[in-house]
């Protein structure tokens, strides 16, 4: 039998929310709509829509990389996630004795998507480069060959060494902080409100899909924001027809979204967005709008301020504005 290599970041479970309707086929569909250029679309089915191959692979030195085991574990959490997110959709309500799964669903899809897995990459690739660097230039390594110092001398280090970062160090950091208590904690305290669309509205999602917004980051910048932040706003889309909506300073409840409310919703999502946008329908409206924001960026962010003798990491969290 083989092993399945073809690795979700976005659940399928998650996907089908969004699915096409009527269904296309024996396999439900979902649109798929590219960010950048001119918005090209096309209608994938959902097993093949939100997955990279091999991309939850662990890839030791000393053995034959593991498919399999990260897959198994992610399928359990999956369920326990399926079930909550069903309920809420099916219901338009979040019982108090849901929130802890849910913030717990909330923070694995913050952390498993590959804009954090990249930001992981970036941030580790840069501690080692910059630990060699500051040690060769303290003289703490053997001299190297001449050849080789003088291409270090000539083009720098950075152009002449390459940092592979294993993937098992990749996965191991994003599920570590995905499912760390502190951020499952700091989401189980928000105030969670439940929006429902009108007939004529939909709900987008992305590969991104929880965005964090700031009404006044202008005040605060350069400086990034969290889920500890006074003001801070988390959406989450559930569904075409249902989104979740967190915050401090919110008043639970459920509610039906206007169409400026929806259209706002679906404006944090899609900047949030790295690569793609997913819906149940597609219309000249909505790629015009993806158009509009596709060159608006949220997220994470790594800046490398290096001094020769030292180097200083930070690495922020950009909130939609």
């Amino acid at each position: 039998m083989n092993t399945p290599r073809k690795h979700h970041y976005l659940p399928q479970f998650y996907l089908g929310g969004f699915k096409l309707l009527p269904q296309k086929g024996k396999k439900p569909h979902i649109w798929q709509i590219e960010k950048g250029g001119q918005q090209a679309h096309y209608s994938p089915a959902i097993e093949d829509t939100g997955c990279i191959g091999d991309y939850h692979s662990l890839d030791y030195d000393d053995q034959e990389p593991d498919h399999k085991t990260i897959e198994a574990l992610l399928s359990k959490i999956e369920a326990a996630h399926a079930v909550v997110v069903r309920s809420v959709n099916t219901t338009k309500r979040l019982e108090a004795s849901q929130v802890g799964l849910i913030a717990e669903f909330i923070s694995v899809m913050r952390y498993r998507i590959p804009a954090f897995a990249k930001h992981i990459e970036t941030n580790l690739r840069s501690v080692v480069l910059d630990t060699f660097k500051i040690m060769y230039q303290a003289g703490a390594f053997a001299d190297p060959p001449q050849a080789l110092r003088q291409r270090f001398e000539d083009n720098g280090i950075d152009d002449n060494l390459k940092i592979n970062i294993s993937n098992w160090k990749v996965i191991s950091r994003m599920l570590e902080i995905g499912l760390a208590s502190e951020s499952i904690n700091l989401l189980a305290q928000l105030n969670f409100q439940i929006y429902c669309t009108k007939e004529a509205d939909s709900f987008v999602t992305s590969d991104n899909p929880v965005a964090l917004f700031h009404p006044h980051y202008e005040e605060i910048k350069p400086y990034g924001v969290g889920l500890a932040t006074k003001g801070i706003e988390l959406t989450l889309p559930l569904s075409s027809k249902t989104l979740i909506r967190a915050g401090s300073e919110l008043q639970t409840g459920s509610f039906i979204a206007s169409g400026e409310e929806v259209a706002e919703f679906n404006r944090r999502t899609i900047i949030m967005g790295e690569n793609y946008v997913f819906a149940s329908s597609i219309s000249t409206e909505l790629k015009m709008k993806i158009r509009e924001l596709g060159d608006r960026f949220a997220g994470f962010t790594f800046d490398n301020l290096f001094y020769g003798d030292g180097s200083v990491h930070i690495s922020r969290f950009i909130p939609v504005q």
